[in-house]
Protein backbone atom coordinates (compact mmCIF):
# COMPACT_ATOMS: atom_id res chain seq x y z
CA UNK A 1 0.00 0.00 0.00
CA UNK A 2 3.13 2.35 0.95
CA UNK A 3 4.67 1.78 -2.04
CA UNK A 4 1.37 2.24 -4.71
CA UNK A 5 0.99 6.17 -2.48
CA UNK A 6 4.60 6.92 -3.27
CA UNK A 7 3.79 5.80 -7.22
CA UNK A 8 0.90 7.61 -7.59
CA UNK A 9 2.34 10.74 -5.75
CA UNK A 10 5.44 10.21 -8.60
CA UNK A 11 3.06 10.30 -11.11
CA UNK A 12 1.22 13.29 -10.07
CA UNK A 13 4.38 15.20 -9.96
CA UNK A 14 5.78 13.88 -13.15
CA UNK A 15 2.64 15.10 -15.07
CA UNK A 16 2.42 18.66 -12.80
CA UNK A 17 6.22 18.88 -14.35
CA UNK A 18 4.98 18.06 -17.57
CA UNK A 19 1.93 20.90 -17.92
CA UNK A 20 3.27 24.55 -18.69
CA UNK A 21 2.79 27.15 -16.19
CA UNK A 22 1.32 30.20 -17.62
CA UNK A 23 4.13 33.50 -17.42
CA UNK A 24 6.46 31.33 -15.45
CA UNK A 25 10.35 32.03 -17.27
CA UNK A 26 13.34 29.90 -15.98
CA UNK A 27 16.35 32.43 -16.12
CA UNK A 28 19.81 30.75 -16.13
CA UNK A 29 21.70 32.59 -13.75
CA UNK A 30 25.06 34.04 -14.07
CA UNK A 31 28.20 32.62 -12.57
CA UNK A 32 31.92 33.71 -11.76
CA UNK A 33 32.64 30.82 -14.84
CA UNK A 34 30.29 32.59 -17.17
CA UNK A 35 30.96 36.10 -17.51
CA UNK A 36 29.95 37.41 -20.77
CA UNK A 37 32.26 39.39 -22.96
CA UNK A 38 31.08 41.09 -25.73
CA UNK A 39 33.19 43.43 -27.98
CA UNK A 40 36.15 43.63 -24.85
CA UNK A 41 33.45 45.03 -22.87
CA UNK A 42 31.12 42.77 -20.12
CA UNK A 43 27.53 42.53 -21.08
CA UNK A 44 25.07 40.41 -19.49
CA UNK A 45 21.37 39.78 -21.65
CA UNK A 46 18.82 37.80 -20.84
CA UNK A 47 15.87 37.15 -22.51
CA UNK A 48 12.00 37.18 -20.79
CA UNK A 49 9.30 35.41 -22.66
CA UNK A 50 5.90 35.73 -21.48
CA UNK A 51 2.37 36.54 -23.04
CA UNK A 52 2.90 40.17 -22.10
CA UNK A 53 2.48 43.53 -24.98
CA UNK A 54 5.00 45.61 -24.87
CA UNK A 55 3.29 48.30 -23.30
CA UNK A 56 2.53 45.38 -20.02
CA UNK A 57 6.49 44.80 -20.31
CA UNK A 58 7.05 48.27 -19.82
CA UNK A 59 4.48 49.04 -17.15
CA UNK A 60 5.64 46.33 -15.09
CA UNK A 61 9.90 47.11 -15.39
CA UNK A 62 8.94 50.86 -14.54
CA UNK A 63 6.66 49.74 -11.71
CA UNK A 64 9.91 47.61 -10.49
CA UNK A 65 12.49 50.10 -11.11
CA UNK A 66 10.43 52.83 -9.13
CA UNK A 67 9.76 50.65 -6.26
CA UNK A 68 11.97 47.42 -5.98
CA UNK A 69 15.09 47.76 -7.64
CA UNK A 70 16.14 49.76 -4.31
CA UNK A 71 19.87 50.80 -5.57
CA UNK A 72 22.54 53.15 -4.13
CA UNK A 73 21.04 55.57 -6.86
CA UNK A 74 20.09 55.55 -9.97
CA UNK A 75 17.69 57.74 -12.68
CA UNK A 76 15.99 56.74 -16.17
CA UNK A 77 17.82 57.71 -19.35
CA UNK A 78 15.35 57.17 -21.95
CA UNK A 79 11.37 54.90 -20.70
CA UNK A 80 8.74 54.41 -23.38
CA UNK A 81 6.81 51.09 -25.06
CA UNK A 82 9.82 50.55 -27.41
CA UNK A 83 12.95 50.77 -24.15
CA UNK A 84 13.56 51.70 -21.18
CA UNK A 85 17.33 52.76 -20.29
CA UNK A 86 18.64 53.79 -16.68
CA UNK A 87 21.09 54.36 -15.02
CA UNK A 88 22.02 51.83 -11.42
CA UNK A 89 24.80 52.43 -9.10
CA UNK A 90 24.28 50.11 -6.26
CA UNK A 91 27.19 49.79 -2.87
CA UNK A 92 28.52 45.98 -2.65
CA UNK A 93 29.70 45.07 0.73
CA UNK A 94 32.00 42.75 0.32
CA UNK A 95 33.25 42.26 4.00
CA UNK A 96 32.81 43.75 7.50
CA UNK A 97 34.17 44.09 10.45
CA UNK A 98 34.72 46.19 13.57
CA UNK A 99 37.96 47.32 12.10
CA UNK A 100 37.58 47.22 8.65
CA UNK A 101 34.96 47.60 6.03
CA UNK A 102 35.52 46.54 2.22
CA UNK A 103 32.98 48.30 -0.33
CA UNK A 104 33.03 49.65 -3.55
CA UNK A 105 30.44 51.09 -5.97
CA UNK A 106 29.17 49.43 -9.36
CA UNK A 107 27.62 51.87 -11.75
CA UNK A 108 25.90 50.13 -14.60
CA UNK A 109 23.52 50.66 -17.57
CA UNK A 110 20.67 48.15 -17.47
CA UNK A 111 18.47 48.67 -20.52
CA UNK A 112 15.10 46.65 -21.15
CA UNK A 113 13.74 46.28 -25.07
CA UNK A 114 10.29 45.54 -25.04
CA UNK A 115 8.44 43.49 -27.93
CA UNK A 116 5.18 41.71 -27.92
CA UNK A 117 5.84 38.51 -26.24
CA UNK A 118 9.87 39.02 -24.84
CA UNK A 119 11.74 41.69 -23.26
CA UNK A 120 15.75 41.89 -23.58
CA UNK A 121 17.28 43.20 -20.52
CA UNK A 122 21.01 44.10 -21.17
CA UNK A 123 23.10 45.25 -18.25
CA UNK A 124 26.44 46.79 -19.68
CA UNK A 125 29.20 49.83 -19.08
CA UNK A 126 29.84 48.50 -15.81
CA UNK A 127 32.46 49.86 -13.58
CA UNK A 128 33.78 50.38 -10.21
CA UNK A 129 35.07 52.46 -7.64
CA UNK A 130 36.34 52.05 -4.44
CA UNK A 131 34.05 53.70 -1.09
CA UNK A 132 36.54 56.39 -0.29
CA UNK A 133 36.87 57.47 -3.97
CA UNK A 134 33.21 57.70 -4.72
CA UNK A 135 31.99 58.82 -1.60
CA UNK A 136 34.82 61.77 -2.00
CA UNK A 137 33.98 62.32 -5.56
CA UNK A 138 29.91 62.57 -4.65
CA UNK A 139 30.39 65.34 -1.81
CA UNK A 140 33.10 67.28 -4.03
CA UNK A 141 31.95 70.72 -5.72
CA UNK A 142 34.61 70.40 -8.41
CA UNK A 143 35.58 67.64 -10.91
CA UNK A 144 37.90 64.84 -9.50
CA UNK A 145 40.23 62.19 -11.50
CA UNK A 146 39.04 58.91 -9.41
CA UNK A 147 40.72 55.66 -10.36
CA UNK A 148 37.56 53.73 -11.80
CA UNK A 149 37.59 49.93 -12.79
CA UNK A 150 35.73 48.45 -15.86
CA UNK A 151 33.26 45.21 -15.48
CA UNK A 152 36.25 43.22 -17.52
CA UNK A 153 39.18 44.77 -15.24
CA UNK A 154 37.24 43.13 -12.14
CA UNK A 155 34.83 40.43 -13.14
CA UNK A 156 37.43 38.58 -16.10
CA UNK A 157 40.89 40.06 -15.58
CA UNK A 158 40.61 40.41 -12.02
CA UNK A 159 43.26 42.84 -12.30
CA UNK A 160 41.92 44.98 -8.62
CA UNK A 161 44.11 44.01 -5.44
CA UNK A 162 45.10 45.34 -2.34
CA UNK A 163 46.64 44.81 0.87
CA UNK A 164 44.32 44.59 2.84
CA UNK A 165 41.79 42.30 0.97
CA UNK A 166 43.33 38.83 -0.12
CA UNK A 167 41.50 38.14 -3.15
CA UNK A 168 39.92 41.42 -3.36
CA UNK A 169 38.87 40.96 -7.51
CA UNK A 170 36.52 37.64 -6.45
CA UNK A 171 35.12 38.77 -4.15
CA UNK A 172 33.77 41.36 -5.37
CA UNK A 173 33.02 39.10 -8.45
CA UNK A 174 31.11 36.92 -6.12
CA UNK A 175 29.09 40.22 -4.64
CA UNK A 176 28.99 41.67 -8.08
CA UNK A 177 27.01 38.62 -9.52
CA UNK A 178 25.08 38.17 -6.53
CA UNK A 179 23.31 41.83 -7.23
CA UNK A 180 23.60 41.01 -11.03
CA UNK A 181 21.66 37.81 -10.82
CA UNK A 182 19.47 39.02 -8.13
CA UNK A 183 17.89 41.94 -10.26
CA UNK A 184 17.79 39.27 -13.32
CA UNK A 185 15.62 37.33 -11.02
CA UNK A 186 13.03 39.91 -9.78
CA UNK A 187 12.37 41.85 -12.91
CA UNK A 188 11.40 38.16 -14.24
CA UNK A 189 8.93 37.63 -11.05
CA UNK A 190 7.54 41.17 -12.27
CA UNK A 191 6.79 39.94 -15.55
CA UNK A 192 4.90 36.78 -14.48
CA UNK A 193 3.37 37.81 -11.44
CA UNK A 194 -0.70 38.42 -12.46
Amino acid sequence: MKVLKQTIRAGILFLLMLLPVKGFTQVTLFTADSIPVVDGEVVFSVDYEQGLTKHEFHKRAYYYLNSGLDPYSGGFLASNNDSTVTVVTDYLVMSRNVVFLFGMYMTYHLTLRYMDGRCRLTISNITFMEKGYFETLEESTRKLNMPEYSGKAILVDREYSTFSVRRASDKITEAALERINEVIQSIGRSFSEG
